[in-house]
């Protein structure tokens, strides 16, 4: 059995959530990502690397990416006509 661990740098981050350091920047700095529960300093330095925990932020992403589906956008209506000519 393999073992992730909770914490991780910033390039295995980016690897295993799909996406790329600037976006992790701009999601920390929208706010997204919050301090402490999202990322945190490896050591107390503000030169220090990030490190994130990978299953908070997979779940920041999915709460950003969900929406009611309300506001989902809707297929342009086909008429039977237009479908049967096609």
């Amino acid at each position: 059995m393999t073992h992730t661990p909770h914490w991780s740098v910033q390039r295995q981050a980016t690897d295993c959530l799909g996406v790329s350091e600037r976006t992790l920047h701009r999601w920390r700095s929208a706010g997204l990502l919050k301090p402490g529960e999202h990322f945190r300093r490896k050591f107390p330095s503000p030169n220090s690397p990030l490190l994130y925990h990978l299953e908070r932020c997979e779940e920041a992403m999915n709460h950003a990416c969900a929406r009611p589906w309300q506001q989902l956008e809707r297929a342009p209506q086909c008429s039977r006509e237009k479908l049967k000519r096609r």
